[in-house]
């Protein structure tokens, strides 16, 4: 296929019109190439329509709580609505989904607490869904296995205040020196308010010495001996390089102590090892591993977040971690005799997760692996609560598995080599498909039943040298008499023991937890409601029990998910096409009460990058909501009166619908002062924070008036020190809103239909439902993506996931990475 074309505008044309970033040389367009027609969208609204049965001990007046995701596991962030049904009174909402989207799952949580899945396939623009009948119900958590984590200690006066850029020793008390302030460890603060650049050598050769952070400490890397680096709230560490710590001083402090507020971003590889403890209760960011080796110790009470691809958290020789916080990293690993505590209240989301070699999890609440969950050789694994992964795979002689009561572990796939499964009373194995088995141990021990299940399809048990025995309910869905395909001969034999029963439907009941979701209940007691806020929403599914006017939510792209908005600044005309002007990711919330309809918005956002020399201002319209009806905003970042001025509710004045300003210059919104090419090129990169704005509406609205379609999100460009309100550039489908300036609608080269459209198809926005892999400086998107050619010239039908990296989508060394 030829290459994807853009028009080389002559250098004085550019130099009049756009940005100083000159396009690489091209050949003559190819305007016939892109279907004049073509939208550009990477999503679709599917108006969808769920119908619920009455069931019997339940009064239809009830409200069932319906969710809907877009990945079976439903416990990784994936959900993308949650509403009200009721018996006649069906759940209808119109959801913008990824065009490359197959299948959606739907869940119907009873007023018991209960619930079922359905999942659906995307067979039409139209969905209605009609769900079975359920009589599940819910009861417990897993019991605390609370931790305490050590504390450092806060003075009243510090020994040394750092204040500017000037050289600092940092060294800790000698044996002949005390602190006047009573101290017990000489203490160092970076004061409030105060941005320091240059580094402090933390390597310690005296006395235990203490560095607390209240501004900003931006540096390379940090060394830490001998010493304790304190992030205090609103406290700020970048490290754009490596972290480590040398000597480790007992019974000191802990090496890193982050308070609620504070955070800790490290831009490379982190090694905490020798004994060393750390303590987060704000948020650590790292951009590669983060390691926990011999013998250290994490306690994390807030959050870590590692995005990069292949990176993760590293717990490993003899290490501990104890977490009640939210983990979100691409891998989790525990090995050579290293153990976690999961607390109550703690969550761990990882691709891949990976134990071997001695290492024990004890889960007291909930693990989710969206890749694989994979145990080797000596690891234990105990599950208190709920464990969900795409992929189980337990293998390696030695290994074991331990389910307690109330637990649920469920899976799309399980593999299973050599490990010692042990179910205790009440405990359930969820298995969609379980398809390797070898030598592997299914037993209990315990009074009361437990229920393993497989619910698609099941290898055969013969000559597996498997056994099952004690009150285990193994319930295969398609088992049948006899000795062929799915056959009760195929596994029977494994049944060592009377006690363990195989079938075909479960029989035996499984009380509900909140860790079991209630999937094991076929006998349900009757609902006990919990509505403070009288909006017949149950406290367990109201997002805000306290509130009659918010009990539910819709997401865009979903729950934790990120979309992006990515364009070009040269309008109306054309430049590089490295779409990468300004890059914003965000997040679509919009807030429901118990009648399904919209009474309050949110909108996180975080702009990843500005290629430009340009000023780019930000706003969205909302097109089907009159300014009027918006009570007020909070969050906005404007600064000044132009290009945006905001009225005492938040709204653009002088526009009758909706434009709600987010920032009148990126640096605004990111904190940056020097903004030419931000994170565009290559190795350079500054880390921007994540900004919320919330839209409270006077009177509610239905929530289709807020999709994807309706929200049309645009940029001013004006050159730096230029305040024009005029030169708005939209996504192409979106209406410019009444104070665009005419003139930059007249131009031949425009599309005749689209006027966001160059005359041969090709766009200046673009809105994707991921986090956008953007190209580097003056790389052309077409030549990073290597099928967004083919998109684009077949009208959105081929390879409708161009930007999602598959291998042979995409060049990644034209990639942008840091």
């Amino acid at each position: 296929m030829k290459k994807f074309i853009f028009i080389l505008i002559s250098l004085s044309v550019i130099l009049f019109a756009s940005c100083v970033k000159f396009p690489e040389p091209t050949p003559e367009p190819l305007a016939s190439k892109i279907p004049s027609d073509f939208d550009w969208k990477t999503v679709q609204d599917i108006k969808l329509n769920v119908q619920v049965s009455p069931v019997s001990g339940i009064a239809d007046s009830y409200i069932r709580v319906i969710k809907v995701y877009t990945s079976p596991l439903l416990k990784d962030g994936s959900m993308v609505t949650s509403g009200a049904a009721k018996p006649g009174t069906p759940f209808s909402v119109t959801l913008s989904l990824p065009k490359h989207l197959k299948t959606i799952y739907i869940q119907e949580v009873f007023p018991t607490g209960s619930s079922s899945v359905k999942p659906v396939e995307i067979s039409s623009q139209t969905l209605n869904v009609s769900m079975a009948v359920s009589v599940k119900s819910s009861n417990v958590i897993s019991s605390n296995a609370s931790f305490t984590s050590p504390t450092v200690p806060v003075p009243s006066n510090y020994d040394v205040e750092i204040t500017n850029n000037s050289s600092v020793s940092f060294v800790g008390f000698s044996s002949s020196e005390s602190s006047i302030y009573g101290n017990t460890y000489k203490s160092y603060i970076i004061k409030e308010g105060v941005n320091r650049t240059a580094s402090i050598s933390l390597s310690n050769w005296q006395g235990h010495a203490i560095l607390y952070v209240k501004g900003t400490y931006d540096v390379n890397s940090a060394n830490i001996g001998k010493a304790s680096l304190v992030i205090l709230p609103g406290g700020k560490v970048k490290l754009s390089n490596s972290l480590g710590n040398g000597t480790v001083n007992a019974p000191a402090p802990p090496v890193i102590y982050i308070h609620e507020g504070g955070s800790l971003y490290v831009g490379k590889s982190t090694n905490i090892s020798g004994g060393a403890v750390i303590v987060n209760k704000g948020t650590i960011t790292a951009n590669d591993d983060f390691g926990i080796n011999n013998s250290s110790i994490i306690y994390n009470e807030g959050i870590i977040q590692i995005d990069k691809s292949g990176k993760g958290l590293e717990v490993t020789n003899n290490s501990q971690m104890f977490n009640s916080g939210n983990i979100d990293v691409k891998k989790f690993e525990l090995t050579v005799g290293a153990s976690t505590l999961n607390d109550t209240g703690g969550r761990i989301t990882t691709l891949n997760y990976y134990q071997t070699n001695l290492s024990v999890m004890n889960n007291h609440h909930q693990i989710v692996a969206t890749g694989t969950f994979e145990t080797s050789s000596t690891a234990v694994t105990n599950n208190f609560c709920n464990i969900t992964a795409n992929i189980t795979d337990l293998k390696g002689y030695g290994g074991s598995v331990n389910l307690y009561g109330g637990s649920l572990w469920e899976t799309q796939t399980l593999k299973v080599g050599g490990n010692t499964i042990t179910m205790h009373g009440g405990s359930m194995m969820i298995a969609n498909n379980f398809s390797v088995l070898n030598a592997m141990t299914l037993t209990s021990a315990s009074s009361e039943y437990s229920v393993f299940k497989v619910t698609g399809s099941l290898v055969s048990f013969l000559y597996k040298s498997s056994t099952i025995s004690g009150r285990i309910e193994f319930v295969y869905s398609n088992l049948v008499e006899g000795s062929g395909t799915n056959g009760k001969a195929n596994y029977q034999p494994s049944f060592t023991d009377p006690l363990s029963l195989l079938t075909n439907t479960q029989s035996k009941n499984i009380v509900a937890t909140t860790c079991n979701d209630g999937k094991g209940q076929i006998v349900a007691p009757p609902p006990v409601i919990t509505d403070n806020d009288g909006d017949g929403v149950q406290q367990s599914q109201d997002i805000d029990d306290n509130d009659p006017s918010v009990a539910f939510a819709s997401y865009f792209p979903s729950q934790t998910g990120w979309a992006s908005y990515a364009f070009e600044d040269l309008y109306p005309w054309k430049g590089d096409y490295d779409m990468n002007d300004l890059v914003l990711a965000f997040r679509k919330i919009i807030y429901t009460n118990s009648s399904n309809m919209a009474t309050r918005i949110g909108f996180k956002y975080s702009v990843k990058a500005s290629g430009s020399t340009y000023s780019i201002s930000a706003a969205f319209q909302l097109d089907l909501i009159n300014s009027s009806n918006i009570a007020s905003v909070t969050g906005q970042n404007i600064t000044g009166s132009a290009p945006f001025s905001i009225s005492s509710n938040g709204t653009e004045p002088g526009v009758s619908l909706a434009v709600i300003p987010l920032f009148n210059n990126v640096s605004d919104a990111t904190n940056i002062e020097s903004l030419n090419f931000l994170n565009t090129v290559p190795g350079s990169y500054n880390l921007t924070p994540e900004n919320t704005i919330q839209i409270n509406l006077s009177t509610p609205v239905q929530p289709s008036n807020l999709t994807s379609d309706n929200f049309n999100f645009f940029i001013i460009v004006n050159a730096r020190g230029d305040i024009q309100r005029g030169k708005e550039v939209h996504l192409p489908g979106y209406p410019p809103t009444t104070k665009m300036d005419n003139v930059y609608l007249s131009g031949k080269q425009l599309h005749p239909l689209d006027k966001f459209k160059f005359s041969d198809g090709m766009m200046w926005g673009i809105m994707l439902p991921v986090v956008f892999e953007y190209p580097a400086e003056r790389k052309a998107v077409n030549t990073a993506y290597l099928k967004f050619e083919a998109w684009a010239q077949s009208a959105g039908v081929e390879y409708p996931d161009w930007y999602i990296n598959i291998p042979g989508y995409r060049y990644n060394e034209y990639i942008y990475t840091y």
